[in-house]
Formats: structure tokens, sequence, C-alpha cells
């Protein structure tokens, strides 16, 4: 689908159709790949069914609201019975093996904000049974987690509608008392930002959200005033790391989920809201990055196939950038879920063709989180970088995760690339090689390295500058990460290794769309270049001084976003410095 022959609502319509034909008869929406359902697929499809019928007139509003209410129906029965079995949850990508555990903590929301829809659209009568089973929930024996866990701030954000409605036997001094543990150490309120294990990004916003949609269900309990600063502080860490495509800076589990696209869509077309007469410039500014963030996720509607929950458009079959718990029957419903939502709170959905996002980041940024996250994100003009000095092995590696190119383009090196074979990570880098021709490498980004000092921001340009030490050895590495308008320009500095260096670039070679990338290498005295052309998009490496040899190796690497490639420079002369670009046609 493209994003400009639509508009905001038909992209909900198209990609919750894409599922209609998984409904079972009693309601349960099944996996596709897995025949059964997962998660919490059902209650987040029956929402989107409900909320593209408060948005739509005619026929359709009652024939969608009747289809939620029998879905969330189905939903409720996990709910309303603890014992009741749980949905899939998690599988073995290479055997299919699966596994099950308690999510009924994520039902709670979109059952909830189904009910309010339904009984608008419906009237309380024919939806006085739904009302009757959602009040006899006793919160919160059906539910697995408990403050802080991010788990705990989706049901939590169900309950308020709940005690809100007059429907729940938990009164405002109990819910206050689960919801300040969120802040007890827990929650940055002065960087906004929710600490859990691995630091994600994704359930940092995942957990935000859920605290910020109280405000926007009225929360009027003692710590209003609390999420209020959360909103304002966190709105500016989200804003620092999104990429300029729209999508999220890549830091350990579900950042390639469309998920996170959604989420983004809704958390700041909720921050806008809040914000737009209290700061109309911080308003306008959420409200482009909800729209860069539409812009990405409308990328992952599969041609006549299902809405992908990964940040890829390969068939689900073959599992490509999917994680053990995540399924199209359950990721993809939940990404929808989230961009309905920001429908609901005021994404534009009029009629008109949606008009595109221009920039995700109209002025360069940069943005540095030290101790104890050490990531760097910097931003200008169409490009992104986001360094990790932490990272979580099982998903990415040390260094220059992201590069970005701008919105409306798929040919983007984000996150790690991981060889097949192996499942050896590699970034785009500099290497080491024992001497003269095409030896074996061992990336730096491969060594024990630590930090030396803080990430510092470059005094008069998006850019960032970063150090760190081999364990054990006199080597310090050093990267230059500088935006301009020639491109991105990243310097590389091994203090104490003069000798063979080579550059490698990961790179996306088939994303499911129906293009490849193709490379075309050149040569010259001063620099090597390589030209990566995928259908109308064009993005080229040059790195500079004279090369011994290029290679491009197409296939048995994936990440997030498809199918990979590596680029591989050898310099020809020994050296502690190397320098390289990347710029976009």
């Amino acid at each position: 689908m493209s994003v400009n022959a639509s508009n905001p609502l038909n992209v909900l319509r198209v990609g919750v159709d894409s599922f209609r034909s998984l409904i079972r008869d009693d309601g349960e929406l099944i996996d596709p790949v897995y025949k059964e359902p997962a998660q919490y697929g059902t209650p987040y499809h029956g929402f989107c069914h409900a909320a593209i019928a408060s948005l739509s007139t005619g026929p359709e509003r009652l024939e969608r609201a009747r289809l939620a209410l029998k879905v969330c129906s189905a939903a409720l029965a996990h709910v309303e019975d603890p014992a009741c079995s749980p949905n899939l949850s998690g599988a073995n990508r290479a055997t299919g093996a699966g596994s099950a555990i308690n999510h009924r903590d994520f039902f709670w929301p979109a059952i909830l904000k189904s009910y309010i829809l339904l009984r608008d659209i419906l009237g309380g009568e024919e939806v006085a049974g739904l009302k009757a089973r959602i009040g006899r929930v006793d919160v919160p024996k059906p539910f697995m987690a408990r403050p802080p866990s991010n788990w705990a701030s989706v049901w939590l954000s169900g309950e308020w509608i709940r005690i809100r409605e007059g429907l729940s036997n938990v009164n405002i001094e109990q819910f206050d008392e689960w919801l300040g543990v969120f802040f007890d150490g827990h929650i940055d309120i002065e960087t906004g930002f929710f600490h859990e294990g691995g630091h994600p990004n994704s359930y940092d916003l995942f957990t935000r959200f859920h605290l910020q949609d109280l405000l926007a269900e009225g929360y009027d309990g003692r710590w209003r005033a609390t999420l209020e600063k959360l909103l304002i502080s966190g709105l500016r860490r989200s804003l620092a790391v999104q990429l300029s495509d729209g999508s999220m800076a890549s830091a350990y589990r579900s950042t390639g989920q469309t998920w996170t696209l959604g989420v983004q869509c809704a958390y700041f077309t909720e921050a806008a809201e809040f914000l737009a007469e209290r700061d109309p410039q911080s308003a306008a500014r959420a409200r482009n990055a909800a729209g860069a963030a539409f812009e990405s996720l409308a990328r992952y509607q599969r041609r006549d196939g299902y809405f992908s929950p990964v940040e890829n458009l390969l068939p689900p079959e073959m599992r490509v950038g999917y994680e053990g718990y995540s399924f199209d029957g359950n990721y993809a419903n939940l990404a929808l879920g989230f961009f309905a939502v920001a429908l609901l709170r005021g994404f534009d959905t009029s009629s008109r063709p949606y008009e595109p996002v221009m920039l995700a980041h109209p002025e360069p940024l940069t943005y540095i989180e030290n101790d104890p996250v050490f990531r760097a994100a910097a931003h200008s003009g169409p490009y992104s970088v986001h360094f990790n000095g932490f990272p979580s092995p099982a998903y990415d590696s040390y260094g220059i995760i992201d590069v970005t190119v701008g919105l409306r383009r798929r040919l983007q090196f984000a996150s790690s690339a991981r060889y097949l074979s192996d499942g050896q990570l590699y970034n785009m880098g500099v290497a080491r090689r024992s001497g003269p021709g095409r030896g074996d490498i061992s990336p730096y980004d491969w060594e024990p390295l630590a930090l030396i000092g803080a990430i510092e921001p470059l005094p008069d340009r998006a850019g960032f500058s970063v150090a760190a030490r081999v364990r054990g050895s006199i080597v310090c590495c050093r990267i230059i990460v500088e935006i301009d308008h020639d491109g991105i320009h990243i310097s590389f500095m091994s203090k104490g290794d003069n000798g063979y260096k080579t550059v490698i670039v990961p790179y996306l070679r088939d994303c499911g769309d129906g293009h490849t990338t193709s490379v075309e290498l050149t040569q010259s005295a001063s620099e090597a270049v390589a030209t990566l052309s995928m259908a109308d998009e064009q993005v080229r490496v040059i790195v500079d001084g004279p090369v011994s040899g290029m290679l491009d190796i197409p296939y048995n690497f994936e990440n997030r976003r498809g199918h990979c490639g590596l680029l591989r420079f050898d310099l020809e002369r020994p050296t502690d410095k190397v320098s390289y670009r990347i710029a976009a046609r």
C-alpha cells in the first residue's frame, strides 16, 4: 500500500481486514501460521473493529460493532476465568515447538476501551451482558504481573477505565498505591525513562504510553502531577530516539516489531493533544513525530497478505525478524490497536489523502545517554545515527547499530545483522586483520570493550564522540560521528593498533516488497565506493583511502528489516585512522 494513495483510517481498515478471515466461530482470532489463538491478538483485533466502527458511518458502523462485540466477548472469557488455558505465547523458529503463559494483563485495556466504544454505538442494552461480566472480574487475580512490571502498566490502564465507569472492585486509593510503585526508583522522571532489564527502548515507551493513557482517560488521582511531568520529559526522550525513517532506535528486544511504530503514533498523538494549549511548539513536534511513525507503519502492509508484526514484508513462515514470542495473530493486531488509539485521540482521519511528513527531525539534534544506558543518537536532515555502548548480546552488538536516511525509504541500515550459520552479529564499523590481502577479520565490535569517560556531543553540529578500551590491552578505539549536508561521516581511530584495517557494512538486500538491492563497486586511488540501489532508492558508502580489495557478500545474513548482505573494504596500507561516509540520493 502506498501511504500517499490512502488515508490513515483506510490503512487501519486494510490491516485489520487482512486478519478478518481468521476469526473462529467462537470469536477467537487464530494465527495464520500456527492455526491457533496467539497471546492477545483476539482482544486487540476486536478493539480495532470497535475503533473503526466508532470512526465510520453507514452500515459498516453497526456491522463492525457487532463483530467487535463477538470478539471482545471471547477475549473477556480469558480474564473472567483465571483457570482458562492461555493462548500460544512462544514458538521455536526452527521446530515450531510452542509454549503458553498467562498474558491476560494485556487484554484489559483493549476490552475496556472496546466496551466504552460499543456502548456508545450499540446502546446500553446490547452491551449489558458484557458490562456485567466486566464488573465481576476480581482484579488483580487474573493478571500475572504486579508493578513495576511493564505488563502491570497495561492492566492498570484498563483498570482505571473500569474504576472511572463505576464497575470496579478496586478503589482509587488501592489503584494509586499500585501506580506509585512505578515512581519508586523505576522511572527517571527527569530523563523520562522507564528502566527495566536491558533498558529496552521498546518497553520504555510501551510503559510510558500506558501510564500517559491514564491522563487521556481522565485519571485524577494522587499521581496526576507526576504523570504530567513524565509526559513532558518522556516526550523529549521519545523524540530523540525516533530515527529519521519514523522507526525507533534499536536497543534490546522488540525494537523491530511494528507495534513500536503503532505505539509511537498513539503516544505522540496523545502528547500533542495534552500540550496543544500548554506548549504549542512541543505539540507540533509531537504531531510531526506521530506522522513520521505512521509513514513507517503503513509500509508494512503486505500486498494481498497479513499486516506484518515485524519491520519487513517477507512471508510470515520465514520468521525473519520475528522473536520467539511474536506472531502475526497477536503482534500485528497489537500494532494496529495502538494505531487505532492514535486515530481515536486525534490523528488525522479525514478522507483526503494523508499529507506526508517531510522530515522526522526538522532541526539537528544530538541526544546522549550515559550511565547506565551508554547510548547516543544524532539526527540532521534526512539522516539518523544510533550508537549503543552497552548492548544486549542476543539482539545487538557494540557500536553503530542504526543508520537511517529518511522517510518513505526501505534501504536503511537498521539493527545488527546476524550471520545465519553461526549467529554472529555484524555492525557497520571497522575490523582488524593480521596482514595484507583478504585475510581473516576481527571486528572491534567483537572485542570486550569498556567505555572511557562519557559519550560527548560534538560542539558545532549533529554528532558525537565515544572512546573505549579493549579490556586488558593498550588499544583505545574512538568513533566520531558527524552529520552534515553531505551525509554521515564516521571516523575511527585505534590508538595502539596501527595495523591493517577493513571496513564492513551490513546492508538490507531484501525486505520482501519485491525489490532487492543491487551493488556496484568502484574504486580510485583515493576512495572506494559501493553504490546500493533498491528500486528508485540509492545509497552510497564511500571509504577514504586506497583499498586492496572490495567484496559484496549478498547472502546468509539477516536482521529485523529482512535478508541482508555484507560489504567488505580492505584498506591497502596499515593505519590507525579510518574514515568513511554514508550518503543517500
